[in-house]
């Protein structure tokens, strides 16, 4: 396919970032993120699938080669989770849930150790399907995510009807956390709202020991960012 391959080697990798409970220090799972050796950022490799009319098979591609990739390591991260991000037009593609069974069987990856992050830069046609997809993988085992929350338009929307297992909260809410009573007031709702629907708030972005002290005394229970962990190959990043 375009842009997967050239002269038949694949230019698309992953580094793995942890993501850490911020009360225990253990580590929660690994989000799979996009690299390759021939865009400079996965938005733009992203972008062009999209205007190639390939995206279902270069998000499938994607997501085949991280959770293999996670798989083989074997003992390392057993019974960690394995977060991998999908645009929710693949999910609703007619051929997504089998390409899912087939991935759980073929690389004998538990279903519960799979979440899927929605992400949010791709306007939802139908919700209504969506959200029949979203159930219908749930009751098979598998995980969701919202990524970037408050980032997009409808984020808040998406994420009370989604009813999902993990809200990653955006960056911005990290940068500055320290010095911003409001940012940390919006938190704090949050964490409250996530303890009450049992959902779990991961906070993205978090790069110094200041605004990581912050997360804690406000009761994030989760945490990934550079200052925890930095992304890198699978044979380093466990």
């Amino acid at each position: 396919m375009w842009s997967i391959c050239v002269h038949g080697k694949e230019n698309f990798f992953h580094y793995y970032q942890p993501v850490v409970d911020l009360q225990t220090a253990e580590v929660e799972g690994y989000e799979a993120l996009f690299r390759s050796r021939v865009f400079p950022n996965p938005e733009k490799a992203f972008r062009r699938a999209i205007r190639k009319n390939k995206l279902f098979e270069f998000d499938i591609h994607s997501i085949r080669k991280a959770l293999c990739t996670f798989a083989l390591d074997g003992p390392a991260n057993k019974g960690k989770k394995l977060f991998v991000n999908v645009y929710p037009s693949t999910i609703l593609h007619r051929d997504f849930v089998l390409f899912i069974l087939r991935m759980i069987d073929h690389c004998a990856f538990p279903a519960h150790q799979i979440v899927l992050e929605i992400v949010e830069t791709e306007s939802i046609v139908d919700f209504t399907a969506l959200l029949t997809a979203i159930n219908f993988l749930k009751k098979m085992g598998i995980l969701i995510a919202v990524d970037d929350f408050g980032k997009g338009v409808d984020t808040i929307n998406r994420t009370i009807e989604i009813d999902a297992d993990y809200i990653k909260l955006d960056r911005y809410f990290s940068v500055g956390l320290t010095q911003s009573k409001r940012k940390q007031a919006y938190v704090e709702f949050l964490v409250h709202y996530c303890t009450r629907f049992n959902v779990k708030l991961i906070f993205e972005g978090l790069e110094t020991e200041c605004d990581i002290a912050c997360a804690q005394m406000l009761g994030v229970p989760f945490a990934q960012g550079f200052a925890i962990g930095k992304p890198q190959p699978i044979s380093k990043s466990m």
